[in-house]
C-alpha cells in the first residue's frame, strides 16, 4: 500500500534572520518526541527556503554591483553554465579533433592581405590643401647635383576639425535722416531667440544641442567656454535653452500629433527627477513615456505614471492597439476594445535571469525562445513587408509557440511559482495571449526594445544634467527630445535641423505652415540635412538573439 506524501511543514524559523535560540529549542522538542522524520523534513525544507532567498540576494548584490550593461545572449549562458572540468574536457577534444582533421600546411591566417583598406573620407566635406614641399637642401641631385623640378604630388586624405571660434558679433543699426526737415528712420532689431540678448542664437541653438544630444549640462558648458576666458552664467544659458525650446514647442506638438495618428502604437516610461520646492523632499519623481507610430517619436511627460497618464496622451481614441512590456498601468485598453501585443524580450528575460543562476532548464526554454528572432532577423534581411511578414510568421512561428507552449506548461506543473524559473514560467503563462497577437499583424513587433532604445537617449542626459525644474521644465524636456527623436528616425541631422527650422521661426515663418517645418517635409526641402540611408526600415521589428 502506497504511503501518503509527506505534507511541508510550517517553516520552523525564519530563512532571513534565524532565531539560533528558537531552533534549538524546536530541535530538544522534536528529539524528546522521537519525531525524526518530522525533524528532516522541517531541517530540509528550511534549508531549500534559505537556499532561495540567498540566490536571490546574490542576483540583486550582483546587479547593483555589475559595471556594464549584461549580456543576455545564449552563448554567453552557456558558457557560464558549463563547468571548468568540462570546460577543460571540451578543450582537450576540440585540440584533438582539429589535430586529426587540419592540413599539414595551414594557410596564413594573420590580419595581412585580408583587411579591405581604408574608407574614403566622406566626399561632401570640404578639402583644405596642404602642400608639403620637399625641404631645399633635398632637391638637388645627389648624382650630378642639378636643382631638380616637380615631377608630381602623391595624395593623402587625413580627417580633421578645426576648433569653434567664440566671437562678438558687433551690430551696427543705422540710422537715417532727411536732409530737408526733421524725419530719421532707425533700422528695425532683428528678430532673436531672446529679445535684446547677450547671447546668440546660434550660441543658444548649439547649446541646446549639446545638452539634448550630447548629454552635456549646462554648468559644464559654462566652464568650458570659461576656459576659453567667455564668462556665461549657467542662469542666463538655462534661460536661453528654454526660450529657444519654448519657440520649438508648436512644432513638437505637431509631432505628438502625428504620433496619435491612427498606425501601430508603442509605448514604454521610465522616471525622471523634478525638483520641487514644494515638495517634502525637495525633489519628486515624474513620467516620461516615449510613444512611437512609424517614424514619429513623441516624449510625453505626466507628474505620474499612471493609466491617467496614458488617457491624456490618447484622448478620446482608446480601442488602438499599443505594443508595451507587461505593465498593468495600460490594462484598460483591453477592457475598451484595444489590444497589447507583448514583447518576447521581457518574455525571455526571466529565463536569462533563471539561467544566469544555473538553472539548465531555463536554458532550455531560451533555446525554445531563440527560433522567433532567427525568423524575424531572416524577415528583415529578405525586406518582406507587412503581409509577407504575417505570412512568414504564421508558418514558420506558429510551429515554435505550440512547442513552447506545451513545454511552459509542462514546466510550470513541476515548478514551485516564487523560484526564478517559476516567474519566468509565470510571466509566460499571464502574458501568452498578448505574448501571440503579433502573428495576426506584420506591423507588429516581436519586441518593444525600439522604445527601450529611445528611451536611453533620456536616461543618458539624466545621468548627466541630473533633474528639471517643475514640471514646465520636464515637458520642454519632451519636447526637445521629441523633436531629436523624430529627426534621428527619419535620418535627419538634428544639429542642423534645429539650427535651420529655430532660424525660420525666428524670423516669421507663418504659423499657417509649420507643418511644413516637420522634419519629414524638411528633409524634402532641404536634401542636405540627410543623414545614411533614407529607405532603411526604422520601423523594423527590434531583433534580439
Amino acid at each position: 500500500m502506497d504511503k501518503p506524501p509527506m505534507k511541508i511543514p510550517p517553516p520552523i524559523t525564519s530563512p532571513y534572520a534565524p532565531d539560533v535560540a528558537q531552533l534549538r529549542a524546536w530541535l530538544e522538542k522534536m528529539i524528546a518526541a522521537l519525531k525524526f522524520v518530522e525533524i528532516v523534513a522541517a531541517v530540509v525544507a528550511l534549508i531549500a527556503r534559505m537556499r532561495d532567498v540567498n540566490t536571490e540576494l546574490t542576483k540583486q548584490l550582483a546587479h547593483m554591483r555589475r559595471g556594464r550593461p549584461r549580456s543576455e545572449t545564449l552563448e554567453r549562458l552557456e558558457r557560464q553554465l558549463l563547468l571548468p572540468l568540462d570546460m577543460l574536457h571540451r578543450a582537450v577534444q576540440a585540440d584533438r579533433t582539429k589535430d586529426l582533421t587540419a592540413p599539414r600546411s595551414q594557410p596564413n591566417t594573420g590580419r595581412r592581405g585580408r583587411h579591405p583598406g581604408r574608407a574614403a573620407l566622406p566626399a561632401h566635406l570640404e578639402r583644405v590643401r596642404v602642400v608639403n614641399i620637399v625641404p631645399p637642401d633635398q632637391r638637388i641631385c645627389p648624382l650630378c647635383g642639378s636643382q631638380m623640378t616637380t615631377l608630381g604630388h602623391s595624395k593623402c586624405e587625413v580627417l580633421d576639425v578645426i576648433p569653434a571660434r567664440v566671437i562678438v558679433i558687433e551690430r551696427l543699426d543705422e540710422r537715417v535722416a532727411c536732409p530737408y526737415d526733421d524725419a530719421i528712420v532707425s533700422a528695425a532689431t532683428p528678430p532673436a531667440i531672446v529679445d535684446r540678448g547677450k547671447l546668440g542664437d546660434t550660441l543658444i541653438v548649439e547649446a541646446l544641442c549639446d545638452k539634448y544630444i550630447e548629454h552635456q549640462p549646462v554648468e559644464r558648458q559654462c566652464v568650458r567656454w570659461g576656459r576659453t576666458g567667455v564668462d556665461i552664467a549657467p542662469q542666463t544659458l538655462g534661460r536661453s535653452i528654454a526660450a529657444a525650446i519654448d519657440l520649438l514647442a508648436p512644432v513638437a506638438r505637431l509631432i505628438v500629433e502625428q504620433t496619435r495618428s491612427p498606425g501601430l502604437l508603442g509605448t514604454d516610461a521610465t522616471g525622471i527627477p523634478v525638483l520641487d520646492p514644494d515638495s517634502p523632499m525637495g525633489i519628486r519623481n515624474g513620467a516620461m513615456w516615449c510613444w512611437t507610430n512609424a517614424r514619429w517619436v513623441s516624449f510625453f511627460y505626466s507628474p505620474s505614471g499612471d493609466s491617467d497618464s496614458v488617457r491624456r496622451f490618447l484622448g478620446d481614441d482608446l480601442a488602438r492597439t499599443v505594443q508595451c512590456d507587461g505593465t498593468s498601468v495600460t490594462t484598460f485598453l483591453e477592457r475598451v476594445g484595444g489590444k497589447r501585443p507583448g514583447c518576447w524580450s521581457h518574455g525571455r528575460r526571466r529565463l536569462v535571469d533563471a539561467a544566469s543562476m544555473g538553472d539548465a532548464i531555463a536554458l532550455e526554454g531560451l533555446h525554445l525562445i531563440a527560433p522567433l528572432f532567427a525568423i524575424e532577423r531572416a524577415s528583415t534581411r529578405d525586406g518582406d513587408n507587412a503581409e509577407a511578414r504575417r505570412i512568414r510568421r504564421i508558418e514558420h512561428d506558429r510551429p515554435v509557440l505550440e512547442k513552447l507552449r506545451a513545454w511552459v506548461d509542462d514546466k510550470r506543473a513541476l515548478t514551485p511559482p516564487k523560484t526564478p524559473l517559476g516567474r519566468a514560467l509565470g510571466y509566460l503563462h499571464r502574458q501568452w495571449h498578448r505574448l501571440v497577437l503579433f502573428l495576426e499583424d506584420g506591423n507588429i513587433e516581436l519586441t518593444n526594445n525600439r522604445r527601450e532604445r529611445e528611451l536611453r537617449r533620456l536616461v543618458l542626459g539624466r545621468r548627466n544634467w541630473l533633474f528639471t525644474w517643475l514640471d514646465l521644465g520636464a515637458e520642454r524636456t519632451g519636447h526637445i527630445l521629441s523633436i531629436v527623436g523624430t529627426c534621428i528616425a527619419h535620418d535627419v541631422n538634428p544639429r542642423a535641423y534645429l539650427h535651420l527650422v529655430t532660424k525660420l521661426i525666428v524670423h516669421g515663418w507663418p504659423h499657417t505652415k509649420l507643418r511644413e517645418l516637420l522634419p519629414d517635409r524638411m528633409l524634402v526641402a532641404h536634401p542636405e540635412l540627410s543623414v545614411g540611408d533614407r529607405d532603411l526600415p526604422h520601423d523594423a521589428p527590434a531583433l534580439g538573439a
